[in-house]
């Protein structure tokens, strides 16, 4: 099957591949499931004005996708980078949705963002420019309507300048309305390692039903960042090497494996992974062909292709990263034998500990990191557990199984909501 047309136009063709098993339409005839379940609710496209420090006005477009709210209140990131577009944000939120229904929480999707080079702007002016945002936004977000949260260069102080925009405006304190905020602001703890962590928490999962020992097992990281970081290392605390990894700037590699804790550190300080004492410099196709028995590609969309895929040595894939993989590279990476955690599944350790947070902030009552990574686990691996189980009864690819439970989750909701 080849995709093609822009990230939604495939997303959705995606969706519709994995939900034809399910013949929504005959077994629901004249309910227009497949349409209704790929139409976003509310497209917001907004323009935002900002005063630069030094009296000029720039003006930004910017977006936010409530898609589907049958499972609950819309949840989904903040993004602010220049290739923000709607088109982008739609597929994020539809996929969100999904990932929501995949580990059963009870929110739906959404995605929002701005098209601005973050990077390039003072604090001050990061601060006008996000608490705007909320501002223009203070009627269509809330705890009981849409949650943000972090996502591409955001984390909990955006979330904070959000909050007392979002207060300021709404006249009322309601912490529950936006997660991923500093911990003396309302925070969850563990919420900044979730993702890597539950990335790595499926892969073992996988790694056992598939009869691979994970200590002293090889690994590879396409992509070092928070995910990529916190899933090295709970792979190393498992005993496993990482062989070979890469950022935006830099790829190396050690066939004898790489100190994790060390290579995070040396990132602190100079910004990327190369020259890491004990390294050599590989080329970046390299960490997705390197021959290791799993890999965690955590960087960008569509970086496994066809392409690549035969020379894919790996025996388990665990997708941190938003769809990593095309979908010619999936097929013929089932055909190999080579299991692949969905990113559905895979990085849904974050909207995970999100919720968890919405949960405290409405109790106003803390839990310790030591419960909060407990909850984490036991929903990963009972979410990981139901779909292994359906794809071995169906003799299917996790992903297919992921999809066709969280639709079908979402269709009887939907259903037994009403037709209107």
């Amino acid at each position: 099957m080849q995709l093609e047309g822009t990230v939604f136009d495939r997303a959705k063709a995606l969706f519709l591949h994995y939900a034809e098993p399910l013949q929504l339409d005959a077994k629901y005839p004249g309910m227009a499931l497949p349409q209704r379940l790929t139409i976003p609710d509310k497209s917001i496209t907004v323009r935002l004005t900002l005063q630069k420090d030094n009296g000029t006005v720039e003006v930004f477009d910017a977006y936010r996708v409530q898609f589907n709210d049958d499972l609950g209140p819309y949840k989904g990131g903040l993004r602010f980078h220049p290739q923000v577009s709607l088109d982008e944000v739609k597929a994020l939120a539809f996929w969100m949705y999904l990932k929501t229904a995949v580990v059963s929480i009870p929110f739906g999707g959404a995605k929002g963002g701005i098209a601005v080079d973050y990077k390039a702007l003072s604090l001050a002016e990061k601060e006008r420019l996000t608490k705007k945002f909320a501002i223009v936004l203070a009627n269509d977000i809330g705890a009981d309507t849409d949650i943000p949260a972090p996502d591409v260069n955001t984390g909990p102080r955006e979330m904070a300048w959000m909050s007392h925009a979002w207060r300021m405006a709404r006249g009322k304190y309601e912490r529950a309305m936006i997660t991923g905020k500093p911990l003396d602001n309302g925070g969850s703890l563990g919420r900044t390692e979730a993702t890597g962590y539950g990335c790595a928490i499926t892969l073992l999962e996988a790694a056992r039903d598939k009869g691979v020992d994970p200590n002293g097992a090889r690994y590879a990281v396409q992509g070092f960042g928070n995910a990529g970081q916190y899933a090295a290392l709970e792979m190393s605390r498992h005993g496993s090497r990482l062989i070979a990894v890469c950022d935006s700037r830099a790829a190396i590699g050690n066939p004898e494996g790489l100190d994790v804790e060390a290579l995070i550190r040396h990132k602190e300080q100079t910004g990327c992974v190369a020259d890491f004492p004990g390294s050599k410099p590989i080329d970046p196709p390299e960490v997705l062909t390197a021959d290791c028995e799993f890999l965690i590609p955590a960087a960008l969309e569509d970086a496994i292709t066809k392409e690549i895929s035969p020379d894919v040595k790996a025996k388990v894939i665990s997708e941190a990263a938003n769809g990593p993989m095309t979908q010619e590279a999936m097929e013929i990476l089932f055909k190999k034998g080579t299991v692949v955690v969905p990113d559905i599944l895979a990085n849904a350790g974050g909207v995970t500990v999100s919720y968890f947070e919405w949960v405290q902030n409405r109790q106003e009552y803390y839990w310790t990191h030591e419960v909060v990574m407990e909850r984490l686990t036991k929903r990963l691996v009972d979410s990981y557990r139901r779909i292994y189980e359906r794809a071995q009864a169906e003799k299917t690819s996790l992903r297919q199984a992921a999809y066709e439970g969280a639709i079908e989750r979402v269709v009887r909701i939907a259903l037994e909501r009403g037709t209107q």
